[in-house]
């Protein structure tokens, strides 16, 4: 998957050492680069709509529950 491209994905928001992660179903994880406010919705499902930074990293544009 090319970095610098938009990229929506589905999982479960967690915290695992002080950083935002995204739980994919397949198991696979993603770091998240936030824009506040969203770790009220830790422990649930959400849609990610960003831009991909690096190999494991996200920036979160817009955060959506599911």
């Amino acid at each position: 998957m090319p970095r610098d491209r938009p990229i929506t994905l589905e999982g479960l928001l967690l915290i695992e050492s002080g950083q935002l992660v995204l739980r994919m179903p397949d198991g696979g994880q993603w770091r998240l680069l936030g824009i506040g406010g969203q770790r009220r919705l830790v422990g649930r499902r959400v849609r990610i709509d960003g831009v991909r930074e690096r190999h494991d990293v996200v920036a979160v544009e817009r955060m959506t529950p599911l």
